[in-house]
């Protein structure tokens, strides 16, 4: 199934950093959970035949989306003890999905009409209360990327061109990120607990360059990956350290301050996006192998060597999409 995320970075250039759009899905994934101890685990789905865990918090609590068996997609949590739960949809909308999950278990998600257009970021608190963000009339494909522990989220909206926001619960205001000197664009991707920001945005010379956003200090370019026409932060953890990808060579990339853009090594083959980073600078991603196959990976930090993390059943490609501090890691596999 086609996501709308899928549907939006087609239009105008609005989903630019969507979580699943750079990656080539097949027609039958299932969200999973891996650890050192068990491996990977499949968490099975809401009744459709698709699954996707986007983010995981300290508590081994999972998050994404999964297809019912009308075609519809409902945002779900998974624990060891409860299993795959449906959150529902907001009113006036038919589908939901969860992007990120904070310690609280509270949830960066989106809300999804009938339309192309009505797309609402949203805010979910256990067990059942979805928040809806309200932007002015004129934005539309709007989303929620990421939370951070004091509820804080990321994400964009689009009026012509997309909008990167930062929102604060304390005020219930939305802070428009600046854009690039010469650029029209930006996206929040994620957000750490110092309300740092990490995302994309279109510079003067055309490319989208990642970002790396502070209230004090603006809107820093980090810049681009191998020449890419397209690089962007995909995780931040609360030591600045910044991970992400380029596009299409979907090769990925570590930050700091210090070291600034370094590229992550891959399975031997060129792709290595990421799109986690934790306290201790695990990375969690994927890679391709020399074959062509694609595996969920997990970096010790940025200059070590990938490990191959499998697929469910030990066949087809999987896709690392988070981690948390304990080095779990999530994402979705081909499933059978």
């Amino acid at each position: 199934m086609k996501t709308r995320y899928l549907l939006a970075l087609l239009a105008g250039l609005s989903m630019a950093t969507a979580p699943l759009a750079i990656a080539q899905r097949p027609a039958h994934s299932h969200a999973f959970v891996w650890d050192s101890v068990h491996g990977m685990k499949d968490l099975g789905t809401l009744g459709g035949r698709n699954s996707y865990a986007l983010g995981i918090n300290d508590s081994g609590e999972v998050v994404g989306y999964s297809e019912l068996a009308d075609h519809t997609t409902h945002a779900f949590t998974w624990t060891q003890a409860g299993g795959i739960v449906d959150l529902g949809v907001l009113a006036r909308r038919n589908s939901t999905q969860a992007a990120a999950i904070n310690s609280a278990g509270n949830i960066a998600g989106t809300g999804i009409g009938d339309g192309l257009f009505d797309d609402v970021p949203a805010f979910f608190i256990p067990p059942n209360t979805w928040i809806p963000l309200t932007a002015p009339s004129d934005y539309t494909l709007n989303f929620s990327f990421g939370i951070n522990d004091y509820n804080q989220l990321t994400g964009q909206f689009y009026s012509g061109a997309v909008h990167a926001f930062f929102w604060d619960p304390a005020t219930g205001a939305f802070v428009f990120l600046p854009i690039f000197p010469g650029g029209f664009h930006t996206v929040g991707n994620a957000i750490n607990n110092s309300a740092h920001i990490t995302g994309t945005g279109s510079a003067a010379d055309g490319a989208f360059h990642a970002l790396f956003w502070t209230r004090d200090g603006g809107t820093q370019d980090i810049g681009v990956l191998n020449g890419s026409t397209y690089t962007a932060g995909g995780a931040i953890n609360d030591n600045d350290e910044v991970v992400g990808y380029n596009d299409p060579e979907l090769a990925g990339f570590y930050w700091s301050q210090a070291t600034g853009m370094l590229a992550l090594q891959s399975l031997g083959g060129t792709m290595s996006p990421a799109f986690g980073i934790n306290r201790l600078g695990m990375i969690a991603g994927y890679s391709s192998l020399p074959d062509g196959t694609t595996h969920a990976t997990l970096w010790n930090d940025h200059t070590s060597v990938p490990q191959d993390l499998g697929s469910l059943g030990n066949h087809g490609n999987s896709f690392a999409r988070g981690l948390n501090n304990r080095g779990q890691v999530v994402g979705y596999s081909d499933a059978r």
